[in-house]
């Protein structure tokens, strides 16, 4: 499964960007990854992402040279309304419902999330204690509510999220050319806020172009077609094994064993039985947040996402891609984030729970549907949680299964 520029890389490979930051340490910990794994290098030569992608396509330009949104701009009437065709197929007998994300109040060693960061804590802010115990009076008339805060630090990507367009870029430049320079653009405000360490907060820093808000503005609703390379190509429990790269070709052969067409502007959402093999302490294979399998970097498949206009990707991994990997002999962090985000604009959506929509798929060929959602709208952030809905047709052959 190997795609032909890019081999699989082993475990315990940890790159020193992991551990830039208040916390990796802590977190790589929580992850199941050992100090000595954060700190150890590759002997391998660290790879020129400059020079690998000189010559792949971009879109910059593509929607204008202040456009902030990318290859979402792809998604318009016409994609919503494939989308609702995929919904109500002729064969359809009704619509079921699956939502796609994973919680972010989950276990630290049950919820996949990407080192450094960390699943959030919530705690009640208010509730019948608190009014029992005097700290807080009912409301005139006597209705009494609860009501939440965070207590940790809460990380907008530390659960199923979608990227921004600006999130990931090599050199001096992100998506659209924009400078580099605007991913850490000054804000102050009016009204300083106390942070989680009981600091004054009067002042932040976020990207000034291509932040998560447009994404937000705009949402995705489209065509989704279920890739379930785990079940078409995985072993035991349907999954890929840890390290496993999927190429273009796998995709493909993975749509024509499913009996489903791949369309232009069509959102693929991939599955390889990541996610539940770190909620269900996999016997065979101990989930690791670094040796999850996915996309894996060639040209073949960079081209071939530009020619589709595919406006964002989604999976249930980190990183939707493989983390690590070695291309022509040298190491690469997460190549594809430079090729999609930064020069073509496609964003990932990741951490997707994905095995209920591929159950139902599996039970009666049904591997399209409308996909629809939007992150969380937070001003110049990065990414942000979002809960995709996946409304899947049912037939005959779904209603003969559960009888």
């Amino acid at each position: 499964m190997t795609d032909n520029r890019s081999e699989a890389s082993g475990g315990g490979v940890e790159r020193r960007e992991f551990v830039r930051g208040c916390g990796a340490l802590a977190a790589f910990a929580a992850a199941g990854v050992s100090a000595a794994d954060v700190t150890a290098q590759s002997d391998r030569p660290e790879g020129d992402l400059e020079a690998l992608l000189e010559d792949m396509p971009r879109n910059w330009g593509r929607w204008g040279e202040d456009d902030e949104l990318g290859a979402l701009n792809f998604l318009g009437s016409a994609e919503a309304l494939a989308g609702v065709r995929a919904a109500t197929r002729e064969d359809a007998t009704g619509i079921e419902t699956f939502t796609l994300q994973t919680s972010m109040t989950g276990e630290v060693d049950r919820d996949p999330i990407f080192p450094t960061r960390t699943v959030a804590r919530r705690t009640n802010a208010q509730d019948e204690r608190s009014y029992r115990e005097g700290e807080t009076e009912p409301s005139a008339g006597g209705l009494k509510f609860s009501d939440d805060r965070f207590v940790n630090s809460l990380y907008p990507q530390g659960t199923t999220h979608v990227d921004a367009p600006g999130h990931a870029w090599y050199g001096d430049r992100i998506y659209n050319g924009f400078d580099a320079e605007t991913t850490a653009a000054t804000k102050e405000f009016d009204e300083p806020l106390e942070g989680c360490g009981g600091e004054s907060v009067s002042e932040t820093r976020g990207l000034g172009r291509a932040d998560v808000s447009h994404v937000a503005d705009h949402g995705i609703v489209g065509r989704g077609v279920l890739l379930d390379v785990g079940r078409a190509m995985g072993g035991a429990g349907d999954r890929l094994e840890p390290n496993a790269c999927i190429s273009r070709a796998d995709l493909e052969r993975t749509a024509d064993e499913q009996g489903v067409a791949l369309e232009p502007r069509d959102v693929p959402v991939i599955r390889t039985g990541s996610v539940a093999r770190a909620r269900d302490d996999d016997p065979e294979h101990e989930w690791a947040p670094l040796e999850e399998p996915g996309l894996c970097y060639s040209e073949g498949l960079v081209e071939w996402v530009h020619e589709m206009e595919f406006p964002v990707i989604g999976g249930d991994t980190l990183s939707v891609e493989k983390n690590v990997q070695i291309i022509d002999g040298e190491e690469y962090l997460v190549p594809l984030h430079g090729a999609f985000h930064r020069n073509l604009g496609v964003p990932f959506a990741e951490v997707l729970w994905l095995e209920d929509l591929a159950e139902s798929a599996a039970a009666d060929g049904v591997y399209d549907f409308l996909f629809t959602g939007a992150p969380i709208n937070i001003e110049r952030a990065t990414g942000a949680m979002i809960n995709p809905v996946a409304m899947k047709a049912t037939t005959s052959e779904s209603a003969d299964e559960s009888e």
